[in-house]
């Protein structure tokens, strides 16, 4: 079956699929610069608020994986077993399957003392402000990274 597509008066023939993933794929990356994630102004808080008592120098999970999330530029660098941020692929970023606890739950984030090997004073610290983040907090997130996971 084909579709008919009309061009400056030109009919063009083109098959079905092809013409209904040109407009889906035209829709998305449309959708995608309409509303656009800030680094700044929508991750960074959300990061520094639920993750950076143990993801900052000092902290119990920065000690372990060597992951900050301090700034941009640590997020970007991941942990010391690889990058957790893969821009333009939320699907391949190990940081959202571990915000999605799609992972072993000794690594899904954020984690309690009894899934830590040491439990010392700065994990009890740590634990006390662990809380699982809302869907839309990982959903904004993913979206950045899907964006492209710019420094905006």
């Amino acid at each position: 079956m084909a579709g008919l597509l009309t061009l400056e008066g030109t009919i063009m023939f083109i098959p079905k699929a092809i013409a209904l993933a040109s407009l889906s794929a035209a829709f998305l990356v449309s959708g995608c610069r309409s509303d656009p994630v800030s680094f700044r102004q929508d991750v960074h808080p959300v990061l520094e608020h639920n993750c950076a008592v143990c993801h900052s120098p000092g902290g119990i999970g920065y000690e372990i994986s060597g992951f900050s999330v301090q700034s941009y530029a640590t997020l970007m660098k991941g942990s010391k077993f690889g990058p957790l941020v893969i821009p333009g692929s939320s699907r391949q970023s190990n940081l959202i399957w571990l915000l999605r606890h799609g992972a072993h739950p000794s690594m899904n984030m954020p984690k309690m003392c009894k899934h830590l090997v040491t439990a010392d004073r700065k994990c009890a610290v740590a634990s006390e402000h662990a809380r699982r983040l809302p869907g839309s907090q990982v959903n904004m997130i993913a979206k950045w990274i899907d964006q492209g996971a710019r420094d905006n």
